[in-house]
């Protein structure tokens, strides 16, 4: 109980909720742009986490990351132009509802669902991540190794983007893990006689140039206006009950709420899925639990609903493996880790025995950052379509500020700042390719964790790495990895056969 007191007292205070404020209104006024998201925000953000304590870091992340992911849908619903795939789902219902002159109503029901669904897979985490820790305890370095090849494969697996692309790419954010002194015999590894690269290329700016700068060179090659931007507003309907969402009207699809959230937690906890597949595996369930599955697709509130819970349930899910495994389930829990190790707080199983009060009190901001964002979202709902319409020639220059000024006060190195424009462009050339940026920053992340255990495991079986599977949780990881592996080149084969056949 004294673990549990400590832990909310480390986030219980003005200075911490403050800071959960100011993450959600970045959230929400990022995330209603079309094509930014809570990620590219939280990228601009990180320098200033390293810089103050990790329980106002901690809490700003967590706000911008669930405020973005609801405010995702602002375009969706009011442009019909959605800012990334997962976005797209909430677009099949909630751009009918707008036309219907229902927008401020939709608005509504997708941050009440979407707080709902965040809470309960926060409960969720709660619940599951002790004992998964424990279990976790039982792991040894040829465990984990084995577990950061699976989490890779599987985000390549079932992620977006071209399966190979993905590999490539998380093979090339491995390789960089490798650049500095060798952390056995203190040799320099790919530093090219560049004194700044003996501790490795350093997260921060990777992080700003791969999604913030990226973004923004892809804007700077067309600045002309939008001219959808001119529909970017709520028109308040005359009749009360357009604007406005009863309580007897949300609960009455509180079960669709609910399935939908089970489905985006179990999605979640699988590393590198996340919110671009669980709205879409939610909103196809619902559909098919529906009494009126004829209304999805034409203004149905069950079918909206269900698809932002699917998004929103995701944020507490990716967590899990985060804090009971040490290996991030996507990009903002791998930015997390960055902040945690930052302040001398490394994840994984050991934390629940070590530092409980940290797992309190990150189990605490959850829920805080759910009321909190919940409160902004509400207040800014009548305003927060003039958000979409912010000018790509107003708002490229600033974010491009802000990505030098952050990177650079990160370390006060103008060598950052060159190393956030080369991420830029390699962002930039990803995104154009349709290569998966998320496990290329996952990789990086996970290098040095591979590479440790891969050594360690190689002690203890004299170079032979076979030997590993005659421990049994490897045995049962080595399956997984090969099903995973099997699945994907059967499906793979199977599509080229299809493609030749004309089927």
């Amino acid at each position: 109980m004294n673990d549990i007191l400590t832990g909310i007292g480390l986030v219980f205070g003005v200075r911490q909720i403050g800071m959960m404020f100011l993450g959600a209104m970045i959230g929400i006024i990022v995330g209603a742009i079309p094509g930014l998201t809570g990620t590219m925000a939280i990228a601009l953000v990180l320098p200033i986490t390293l810089y103050v304590s990790p329980w106002l870091g901690i809490p700003l992340i967590l706000a911008i990351y669930k405020a973005s992911t609801w405010a995702g849908s602002v375009g969706s619903i009011l442009l019909n132009t959605p800012g990334n795939a997962a976005c797209a789902a909430m677009a099949l219902d909630g751009y009918p509802l707008k036309q219907e002159g229902k927008g401020l109503k939709a608005l509504k029901a997708t941050l009440l669902s979407g707080v709902l669904a965040d809470f309960l897979s926060d409960i969720i985490a709660i619940l599951v991540c002790a004992p998964l820790a424990s279990i976790a305890l039982m792991f040894g370095p040829p465990e984990f190794m084995l577990l950061v090849v699976m989490a890779l494969m599987v985000i390549a697996t079932v992620g977006s983007g071209n399966f190979f692309k993905s590999i490539i790419a998380a093979a090339f954010g491995l390789f960089l893990a490798l650049v500095g002194l060798d952390p056995v015999l203190g040799s320099p590894r790919l530093t090219f006689g560049m004194y700044q690269l003996m501790d490795g290329i350093r997260l921060v700016p990777l992080l700003i140039g791969s999604f913030a700068f990226s973004e923004m060179i892809q804007r700077m090659a067309d600045m002309r206006e939008d001219a959808a931007a001119v529909r970017a507003t709520i028109d308040r309907s005359r009749q009360r009950e357009n604007n406005t969402l009863s309580i007897k009207e949300f609960f009455s699809h509180a079960g669709a709420i609910i399935r939908s959230t089970l489905i985006g937690t179990g999605i979640g906890i699988l590393p590198g899925i996340g919110s671009g597949v669980s709205p879409w595996v939610a909103y196809s369930a619902s559909k098919r639990a529906s009494k009126r599955p004829e209304e999805y697709g034409k203004g149905s509130l069950e079918g909206l609903m269900s698809a932002q819970a699917g998004a929103n349930s995701v944020s507490g899910a990716n967590l899990i493996p985060l804090l009971t495994l040490g290996i991030p389930g996507d990009t903002v829990a791998a930015m997390l880790i960055g902040t945690l190790v930052a302040h001398g707080i490394n994840p994984g199983p050991l934390i629940f025995e070590r530092s409980p009060e940290v797992i309190y009190a990150i189990y605490a901001t959850l829920i805080i950052c759910d009321a909190v964002y919940l409160l902004v979202g509400w207040v800014t709902c009548h305003t927060v379509g003039h958000i979409t319409m912010v000018k790509n020639s107003l708002l490229v220059p600033f974010v491009t500020v802000l990505c030098v000024v952050g990177t650079y006060a990160y370390n006060r190195s103008f060598f950052d700042v060159m190393v956030m424009f080369v991420f830029g462009i390699i962002g930039c050339g990803m995104k154009r390719t349709g290569t998966n940026i998320p496990i290329f920053v996952i990789a990086f992340i996970l290098g040095s964790i591979f590479e440790t255990n891969l050594r360690q495991s190689l002690v203890l079986y004299d170079g032979n790495l076979l030997g590993i599977f005659g421990r049994p949780i490897c045995m049962l990881l080595g399956a997984v990895l090969a099903a995973v592996v099997v699945r994907k080149l059967v499906l793979y084969c199977r599509g080229k056969v299809n493609e030749k056949t004309g089927k």
